[in-house]
């Protein structure tokens, strides 16, 4: 029993997040056993749980074909109602898929009607609970039979989940089924009862386990008959808990990590005011300025290594990491030293200690992460000092954090932290906001959506959580969208917030950074450092750029400049509004309360800011509806096209009259936007000369920083002159619509780099299994500004995959495929996939660069396969991308058609995947307005850039093919130009395999239907 019970608690570890304080944990695992001991009264001594299984999704045109409900008594079932019903209509394949309900087994079954009537019978009054409660509830109540069941309270135990247990990776049914060790579902309405009798008292236990003033504050919510939900909280609640206190718990969480933090790194500055904000709700006095709110450094120089000596790791210390004695061999059970990983792994050390930059491509297979993060870690113990790793997504931020970090953690010691924007974490003070006010409805696609369940559900994760982020936060984003609870930069109130310090998210975060041996965060937030002076990180020299084949993209995002109409038009309400509630210097003249003396020069502050305001209003107004005239330049002003177009704005158009008209509008808005700044100002500073501090100070200083980047904004588009700048405008094709928007980005990223990262660190390492074209790095090094200057100087390794890719991998090209302009080619693409589909029998991703050449393909493709047995899905408009994702990985023979989010990221080892098609070269637009410039300045632009950013892409949807050392496959690249054009021979010499047979389709189908994929020698056929 002991070791069940063990496996039990292993297997729900899986199912939590990773970054779980261990309080938390501890009370997840004690769930099950509390839940086997515990009478919850009135909420198990008689309920029924119900489960239903539909046609499909809508409630208007799809029918009911199964109904299973069980009556559960103090935990036991004692009675069952479970049939089929006849649907009056097929069952869909993928329901017959999912369910294993034929229409056979419904043939004979009653109609819905007759079902629920004896549902009826069988409920009774009794409280209902059903996982996902709307959708049972809809089907069962929307038939005349079924209409008595909307008098009964209805649990919801998928909100239960999402509120009591915030920190489970998934509340699906299933996986909280599998984490708390009951029975297997398979989709059928009878096991699904069974499986939610089970996780029903186990978030019973949940909900009686959080601290009582948290239970007592969300069944005060809403009443029963508005929330159902709000029956398992009140009937609960100790009535006589305290009230809730937000500050309160957060405090209880920063308390309980104190410990987790590097004493050694702690900066006095830091731990005085992480103090006194965890012991106090008071608000400090600080100015609240635009270089206080927006640019102000959250870290001290502690840990920064500038002026001192740092030891440097020799080359027999990596080695012996890696050898079979080594630290690195005690962490996995059967390890193998791979030579590709240690000759990375010194590669990396050699450029921290000689001080240089280093580009590394490392195949599939060479263990790149422990390659590079053992000589980081190293350097950073030795020398006491902070270092950094930058991933481009949040999955390989997640791995290193969760997987391998931990384990360096326990060889050497090493402290870690994950860091990510402020958009990624809560701001407590606007939840406490929310909590105060309370939950209201909100129109939702002329739905009320009610708030309650978000409400509850973010407090418990308040409760729950010491710093981590929301990105895996399950809440109804509809109902309360992400920036109403999260805040940006220039928003934080820092030490003016009550929560600022370790009670904060954000700074709590930080903090912990600060004092961390190495720091995780994303490409954004790195290069967003860069542009604001290093002010957004700890001061970290010696940097690793993960999957850098990406950081050019988002370097770019980040020193780039643009306002929109959306945003000048936010203004205007701000500053013109005739109701107060939008309209910050309204607001703040009626709420402020002064004495008469200090009234009466704040209300001439007032009027002043209130006639700039309204000066700033006209002229906005007026440039809004001047950009229009851009429209002019449309080239499809006459035809029907995509509802935006973006305008390169080269010398031609500036020098244009309807350009020039649109500048005369932004000098004006420029002129009245300087005095709007000052007059808000200088209401700011009169307020805190006054010792004021107030939200409405606040919204006020935050306008002006608004203003301040309008302003720069403009300025950058219509006055300044920079070399390195592209400028464009986003128009709206619909003249109605005031939602252009301007941007003024860096023509060479590599520029900007050389005056910030390069000058501000000792080395950076770029990495990924995508940088070479055709085995050089002259591209990569080129955009990132990598040679061309002091500090910049940089080697580069290409590292050879441990993978067998020659033998495992066969690449076709069809050499009989029309070129993609003929108008034989679609036809041709469509026949050709379906023979390859049945050929292979599934298993096979096609990507493609244009939704509506997929769409097409699907239209013919589909029912063709269909015919054979096979499943094919397609990445439709509004289908979730993850659903994708986990359908495909689970079904060995499903297919695929997907567009650019499965080009990379996406991994499907084993047989699950055994071919990737790409049927077109995914170069870009020629009409962007950075290729528009580049080929102004460059007359071989496509070549420089294009061209290799194309092969990169191929590279990376190639990639999802092999993923560990046993998978093998085909890939298909389906484009004539591969055979036809010069540069044909820079894709295929940059791919992993060797592998590549140029033939005719009918020979490719050939070759895949016998499952033997021609040569295995590596040579090209």
């Amino acid at each position: 029993m002991k070791k069940q019970n063990d496996a039990q608690l292993g297997c729900l570890d899986s199912y939590i997040l990773d970054n779980t304080p261990e309080r938390i944990r501890d009370r997840y695992h004690g769930l099950l056993s509390y839940a086997q001991k515990t009478n919850f009264g009135v909420l198990d001594h008689d309920v029924v749980v119900l489960d239903t299984e539909a046609t499909g999704l809508s409630f208007v045109h799809d029918e009911l074909i199964q109904v299973a409900a069980a009556r559960m008594c103090d935990g036991e079932i004692v009675d069952w109602y479970v049939t089929f019903v006849n649907p009056s209509k097929p069952i869909p394949d993928e329901v017959v898929h999912l369910t294993h309900i034929t229409n056979d087994m419904v043939a004979d079954a009653p109609g819905a009607d007759e079902a629920l009537a004896a549902l009826v019978d069988f409920v009774g009054d009794t409280p209902v609970v059903a996982h996902n409660a709307n959708f049972d509830r809809t089907f069962c109540t929307k038939y005349p039979a079924g209409s008595k069941l909307k008098d009964n309270i209805w649990i919801d135990s998928l909100d239960l989940a999402r509120i009591a247990l915030p920190r489970m990776k998934s509340h699906r049914l299933l996986d909280l089924v599998r984490a708390f060790g009951g029975p297997e579902s398979t989709h059928r309405a009878d096991d699904d009862v069974t499986s939610t009798c089970l996780v029903y008292r186990v978030l019973l236990a949940a909900v009686a386990q959080m601290p009582a003033e948290l239970v007592r504050h969300i069944a005060a919510l809403r009443s029963v008959e508005e929330w159902n939900t709000a029956f398992v909280f009140k009937s609960l609640q100790d009535e006589n808990a305290a009230p809730l206190n937000v500050k309160g718990l957060r405090r209880r969480a920063a308390l309980s990590s104190l410990n987790t933090l590097r004493h050694d790194a702690f900066s006095s500055s830091i731990e005085d005011v992480s103090r006194e904000t965890l012991d106090g709700d008071g608000f400090s006095n600080d100015t609240v300025s635009r270089e206080t709110v927006e640019t102000s450094a959250y870290f001290t120089d502690h840990g920064d290594d500038q002026g001192r000596a740092i030891q440097s790791i020799a080359e027999d210390e990596v080695r012996a990491a890696f050898g079979g004695e080594g630290f690195v061999a005690s962490l996995y059970p059967e390890y193998e030293m791979r030579p590709e990983q240690l000759q990375m792994s010194l590669a990396v050390n050699k450029a921290f200690s000689t001080s240089r930059n280093l580009a590394v491509e490392a195949g599939t297979g060479v263990g790149k992460s422990m390659a590079y993060l053992v000589p980081l870690a190293m350097l950073a113990k030795k020398n006491e000092i902070t270092v950094g790793v930058a991933t481009k997504t949040n999955a390989l931020l997640d791995q290193l954090v969760n997987k391998e970090l931990p384990l360096l953690s326990k060889a050497l010691g090493v402290t870690y932290a994950p860091l990510k924007g402020f958009s990624h974490y809560l701001c407590c003070r606007k939840v406490e906001h929310f909590a105060n006010k309370g939950p209201r409805y909100v129109t939702v696609r002329n739905n009320d959506v009610d708030q309650a369940p978000a409400l509850a559900a973010l407090l418990s994760f308040v409760e729950q959580t010491d710093y981590d982020d929301i990105d895996a936060l399950k809440i109804d984003y509809r109902a309360v969208p992400r920036w109403s609870i999260t805040t940006k930069s220039t928003e934080c109130l820092r030490r003016k917030c009550p929560f600022f310090g370790r009670s904060c998210f954000v700074h709590g975060a930080r903090d912990q950074a600060q004092r961390c041996d190495v720091v995780v965060t994303n490409h954004s937030l790195l290069f967003w450092d860069q542009r604001f002076d290093g002010t957004l990180l700890p001061p970290i020299r010696y940097w690793v750029v993960d999957e850098a084949h990406g950081a050019e993209s988002e370097a770019r995002k980040a020193f780039s400049i643009g306002t929109s109409s959306a945003m000048v038009q936010s203004l205007i309400r701000k500053l013109s509004s005739a109701e107060a509630k939008h309209n910050v210097l309204l607001r703040a003249e009626r709420n402020l309360s002064l004495a008469n003396e200090a009234r009466t020069l704040f209300e001439s502050l007032i009027a002043k800011a209130c006639t700039d305001g309204d000066a700033f209003a006209v002229a906005a107004e007026e440039y809004c509806l001047a950009i229009k005239d851009l429209l002019y330049y449309d080239p499809q002003k006459k035809g029907r096209g995509y509802e935006y177009f973006d305008l390169w704005v080269n010398e031609e158009v500036r020098q244009g009259s309807r350009f020039k008209g649109v500048a005369s509008c932004a000098l004006s808005l420029i002129e009245v936007t300087e005095k709007a700044i000052k007059s808000l100002r200088d209401v700011v500073a009169y307020l805190e000369s006054q010792e004021i501090s107030s939200r409405e100070q606040r919204d006020m200083a935050l306008a002006a920083i608004e203003l301040r980047e309008l302003l720069d904004s403009l300025e950058s588009m219509f006055v300044k002159s920079d070399d390195n700048q592209v400028r464009s405008v986003h128009l709206s094709r619909n003249k109605t619509q005031l939602n252009d928007a301007l941007s003024v980005q860096p023509l060479d990223v590599g520029a900007r780099l050389l005056e910030t990262l390069y000058d501000s660190t000792h080395s950076v390492v770029y990495t990924s299994a995508t940088l070479s074209v055709d085995h050089s790095f002259a591209s990569f090094m080129n955009a990132m500004g990598l040679n061309s200057g002091e500090g910049s100087e940089a080697d580069s390794l290409q590292v050879a995959s441990s993978y067998n890719f020659d033998r495992n991998m066969r690449v076709f090209v069809p050499s009989d495929m029309p070129d993609p302009q003929d108008p034989a080619y679609l036809p041709t693409l469509q026949d050709f996939l379906v023979k390859l589909h049945i050929a292979q029998h599934g298993s096979i991703l096609t990507l493609f660069t244009n939704r509506k050449e997929m769409e097409s393909c699907f239209e013919v493709a589909n029912p063709a396969i269909k015919e054979e047995g096979l499943r094919l899905v397609c990445q439709k408009w509004g289908v979730s991308v993850k659903g994708l994702r986990d359908d495909f990985i689970k079904d060995e023979t499903l297919s695929l058609f997907a567009l650019k989010s499965f080009w990379e990221g996406f991994d499907a080892p084993g047989s699950t995947l055994k071919g990737v098609v790409i049927p077109r070269l995914p170069f870009g637009l020629p009409s962007d307005p950075l290729s528009r410039e580049r080929e102004e300045r460059d007359a071989r632009a496509w070549a420089h850039y294009s061209l290799p950013a194309a092969v990169i892409d191929v590279k990376q949807a190639v990639g999802r093919l092999i993923r560990n050392s046993t998978d093998r496959g085909f890939v298909v690249l389906a484009d004539h130009r591969l055979v036809t054009k010069y540069y044909g021979a820079k894709f295929l010499n940059s791919l992993p395999s060797r592998n590549v047979a140029i033939i005719p389709m009918e020979d490719i189908i050939s070759e895949v239907s016998t499952g033997f994929w021609g040569s295995r020698d590596g040579g090209a056929n």
